[in-house]
């Protein structure tokens, strides 16, 4: 790389810095983010996952992009009228007016401009799977892999509380872990110990069925098979009993402070709200959306149809679910996310519709995330080799932000879970209000030379003995190197470092104990 590409990259390494969208800074990054809390937090985490691919092109769009309209038509096919999106603040991103218009309180414009609402483009993952199924099972598991040889049998989420809970389940907590909305566990909630969750539709029929489930026997001590599954089968009764008394005495006693639609997903989320208001501890409720399978028929001329009818259901019932949580005040231990197999091709196809693709637009909301854009618009003249949009981030950087961030696990137990380091995005702060850094790095650390051509130095000041971990990542998240430093005394540090990385932008992550700062690393030859 020549210093003259330097500049080129900027808006690369914007990714760490203030986030910038169409020249304007929407989000300032914390310099030191908390990792590995070990104090007790009753976070909770709310999934909606959107079944089918759903449109991220048509979901956050880049309408000053000629060559948007060059591959979607306004006149007779699916492109939406720059005249007709909702531009962000003064940027060159848009969103389709269906998540804007006739919503609550504007939607998802409306929770953006209160900063509660993070756009993350680009995301998606390398050599990307175009089956609905396997791209689902790869999303749910946390693991990258098309090899059907492999079989994806429990979820990122699954494996995480599992690590947690060593005997689980001979032992269960008192609540739920994770409630799956609907009338089956999810893969996401599975784990080698089992389910560590439960699939609820309707509480009262839920304790009807489970109430005095309770055996009589106590368990059997020995190690025998008959032993084992005994054992099982006897928690999952238990489990049972205990399970559908608590849910509905959280549902008897919450209740929701506004008004929600009568469609599927509102009616999911302002269960969730109850059962919250209610006094649950449950840490993930998982509800889905069907419908993004847009191959056909996907919007009309008018900015109406299948795909704006599903994007305005998902802002109106967020945004109301999300008012919900902040008229009864749990709203600081509550954020959500989308999860979609993948997206759709750029180019529509011959039916009013688009086709598989690769990479999308995900959400993610609440008062504790740092709200705005995240990377940059798509760019529709650089295309994959299969014409599919490139991605930007690998989606194991939201999952490991939130294992560590949000449910306060460390960065072993992330890079465990997910099979694979990958730094964490950025978007949210910890759900414990008052936990502060004690700046093991302050924020005076340099790099220098910087660019440079893989032997650099940094400079850091410690307020402590501690041991300092140097990291650096792809853009897209993923760990390609790794240096301890240890036993480093208080005082001013310099870090002697050399790598064989090839030119290009990185993050470089340093980290001493719970506390890092990531900024970006430029290498040139």
């Amino acid at each position: 790389m020549k210093r003259r590409e330097f500049l080129q990259y900027s808006a690369t390494a914007a990714a760490v810095a203030p986030i910038i969208i169409g020249g304007m800074p929407l989000v300032a990054g914390d310099p030191a983010i908390p990792l590995g809390i070990e104090a007790e937090n009753d976070s909770v985490l709310v999934i909606i996952q959107l079944f089918g691919g759903n449109d991220g092109l048509n979901t956050i769009i880049p309408c000053d992009d000629d060559e948007y309209y060059n591959l979607r038509n306004p006149q007779n096919g699916i492109g939406v009228p720059k005249k007709d999106a909702k531009r962000i603040l003064s940027s060159n991103t848009y969103m389709h007016p269906a998540l804007v218009n006739n919503a609550h309180k504007e939607g998802f414009m409306g929770m953006f401009n209160e900063g509660r609402l993070a756009i993350i483009q680009g995301i998606g993952y390398e050599n990307p799977n175009l089956s609905h199924f396997r791209s689902t099972d790869i999303w749910l598991s946390g693991i990258n892999s098309s090899d059907p040889n492999i079989r994806l049998s429990d979820g990122w989420i699954g494996r995480f509380f599992a690590d947690t809970l060593p005997n689980f389940p001979t032992e269960i907590p008192d609540h739920p872990l994770c409630i799956q909305i609907g009338a089956a566990v999810s893969l996401l909630l599975q784990s080698e110990k089992g389910d560590m969750g439960i699939a609820l539709t309707d509480p009262q029929k839920f304790f009807e069925l489970g109430v005095g489930l309770s055996p009589d026997e106590e368990s059997i001590s020995d190690n025998s098979s008959y032993a084992d599954e005994y054992n099982f089968v006897r928690t999952l009764a238990q489990q049972s009993d205990r399970y559908s008394q608590v849910v509905k005495d959280a549902f008897d006693k919450g209740k929701n402070s506004i008004e929600y639609r009568g469609n599927s997903l509102s009616l999911q989320l302002k269960l969730i709200a109850r059962l919250i208001s209610g006094g649950l501890k449950s840490r993930v409720f998982v509800c889905n959306m069907g419908g993004f399978d847009t191959h056909v028929q996907q919007q009309d001329i008018g900015n109406g149809g299948l795909h704006p009818n599903l994007l305005n259901t998902i802002a109106d019932a967020v945004s109301r679910f999300s008012d919900d949580c902040l008229a009864q005040n749990f709203h600081n231990k509550v954020i959500g996310m989308t999860v979609s197999e993948f997206g759709r091709r750029p180019y529509e196809n011959g039916s009013r519709g688009t086709d598989h693709g690769a990479s999308s637009v995900q959400f993610v909301w609440g008062h504790r995330v740092k709200g705005g854009v995240y990377g940059t618009n798509p760019n529709l003249q650089s295309l994959d080799e299969n014409r599919d949009l490139v991605y930007t981030y690998d989606y194991r950087k939201v999952y490991s932000e939130i294992i560590q961030t949000w449910f306060g696990g460390s960065k072993d137990a992330a890079e465990i879970v997910l099979k694979g380091r990958f730094v964490p995005l950025g978007i949210l702060d910890s759900p414990l209000a008052g936990i502060s850094p004690f700046n093991d790095i302050r924020q005076n650390t340099s790099l220098y030379p910087h660019p440079n051509n893989g032997t650099f130095s940094l400079t850091c000041e410690i307020s402590r003995y501690c041991d300092i971990e140097v990291s650096i990542y792809e853009m897209r998240g993923k760990a390609v190197f790794t240096q301890y430093f240890n036993g480093m005394h208080p005082g001013e540090q310099v870090l002697h470092l050399s790598t064989a990385l090839q030119p290009g932008v990185y993050l470089l992550e340093l980290s001493s104990g719970e506390y890092r700062k990531v900024m970006p690393l430029t290498i040139i030859r």
